[in-house]
């Protein structure tokens, strides 16, 4: 099986999001072919008006593998796919919006019947992880927003944790990071 994990640590290695995801990579069963796409290191940028023609064009001439769909053909052949992105200003770096632009692409992910969008994405799962400074109080935006945009592509399962509260008391913030590590082993799963 396929899973996909779209790395939005913008921190880098010293990023909490980061460790959490990882600790969750080495927590799961099963035999999967992990991808990361780290966006810190790929070369994204807003969508413009002339690359939504040039998509545009190349769907209607039926050239979907053109790499100018990378990341919705990526996106659409997981079968699980991780995101992981820290709390930032109410909801996710922006980074990770530029990303997710790129992959709904209108007849690739997605398409529209009479009765609204339908998803072509056949994945099992979304798995959506962030770290918080603050507290949020289960309301996580970034998480709702990703939640949507999953069923929208057709991806009905969807898991998010949150580890909140990590600037507080900075001394005490690696104890409350490992400590969501191990909750999150336990209520997390594939």
């Amino acid at each position: 099986m396929k899973m996909l994990v779209v790395d939005c640590c913008i921190r880098g290695e010293e990023s909490r999001t980061k460790k959490l995801y990882e600790a969750f990579l080495e927590n799961i069963s099963g035999d999967y072919n992990v991808e990361i796409l780290n966006l810190n290191h790929e070369n994204l940028a807003p969508v413009t008006r002339e690359e939504l023609y040039e998509r545009e064009l190349r769907i209607k001439k039926g050239e979907k593998d053109s790499p100018v769909f990378r990341y919705a053909n990526q996106f659409k052949a997981a079968d699980v796919i991780v995101i992981a992105a820290p709390y930032w200003d109410l909801s996710f770096p922006s980074l990770l919006k530029v990303y997710l632009e790129h992959v709904a692409i209108v007849g690739i992910t997605f398409g529209y019947e009479e009765s609204g969008s339908v998803g072509y994405c056949h994945g099992d799962k979304i798995v959506y992880l962030s770290t918080c400074g603050g507290y949020i109080e289960g309301r996580h935006l970034g998480a709702e927003y990703v939640r949507e945009f999953a069923q929208m592509l057709g991806i009905r399962e969807f898991a998010s944790f949150t580890v909140e509260g990590l600037d507080i008391d900075p001394l005490k913030a690696e104890e409350i990071l490992q400590d969501g590590i191990y909750r999150m082993k336990s209520e997390i799963s594939l």
